[in-house]
C-alpha cells in the first residue's frame, strides 16, 4: 500500500511538472501573463503559473486577487523581489503571506507593504518596529494605523515619523499625551 501511494505521488509530480512545461512551451509570454492576470483562471493554472520561469508571469499571479492562498504563500518566498512587491500590494493576499513580507530583507518590499491602503493592523504593528525610518514614516501616515501603533511611533527617533503621527486623522488625546515635545 505504501509503495502504491509513493507511485501515485511520483506520478502526480511528473504530470504536474509536465503541465508546467506544457504551459510554458505552448503559450507565449503575453498569453501566460494574461492567464495569470485573469481572475477566473483555475486553481490548478494559478499553481502552475506560480512556477513559471518568467518573473512577469509570477508578478501577475502574485497581484491577482483571486489566486489561491497557497499560491500567495509560496510567492511570499519567491526569489524575485518584484514578485514579492506585487504580492505586497495585493489587498486580498492572506495575512500570513504579508507577515512573511513584513520581515522581508528587501526594503522595497517592506515599503510597498507599509504603503498599502488596506493593511491589517497586525502587519502595521510589525512594520512600526522596522529598522528603516522610511517604512516607519509610511506606517505613521497609513489610515489603518491604530492608536496603539501611533503610540509606538509618537516618540520615534525620526522627526518625520513623529510628524506623520501628529498629522494622522485618528490620533487620540491619549497618544498626544505620550508625546515628548521638544522645548
Amino acid at each position: 500500500m505504501i509503495n502504491f501511494r509513493f507511485f501515485l505521488l511520483t506520478a502526480f509530480i511528473v504530470v504536474f511538472q509536465n503541465q508546467v512545461f506544457a504551459v510554458e512551451f505552448n503559450s507565449s509570454l503575453s498569453e501566460r501573463i494574461k492567464q495569470a492576470s485573469n481572475t477566473k483562471s483555475s486553481v490548478e493554472l494559478f499553481q502552475l503559473l506560480s512556477f513559471d520561469s518568467s518573473k512577469a508571469v509570477r508578478v501577475a499571479v502574485a497581484s491577482n486577487r483571486r489566486a489561491p492562498k497557497a499560491v500567495h504563500m509560496k510567492l511570499a518566498r519567491d526569489k524575485s523581489a518584484d514578485v514579492r512587491m506585487g504580492l505586497a500590494l495585493n489587498i486580498d493576499a492572506p495575512v500570513q503571506a504579508k507577515l512573511i513580507l513584513a520581515r522581508d530583507k528587501n526594503l522595497d518590499v517592506r515599503l510597498r507593504l507599509a504603503k498599502c491602503g488596506y493593511m491589517d493592523p497586525l502587519i502595521l504593528k510589525i512594520l512600526a518596529q522596522d529598522k528603516s525610518y522610511a517604512v516607519r514614516q509610511l506606517v505613521a501616515v497609513n489610515y489603518n494605523s491604530t492608536p496603539e501603533i501611533l503610540s509606538m511611533l509618537i516618540n520615534d527617533s525620526d522627526s518625520e515619523v513623529r510628524q506623520g503621527v501628529l498629522n494622522h486623522p485618528d490620533i487620540t488625546p491619549a497618544v498626544l499625551k505620550l508625546a515628548a515635545f521638544e522645548e
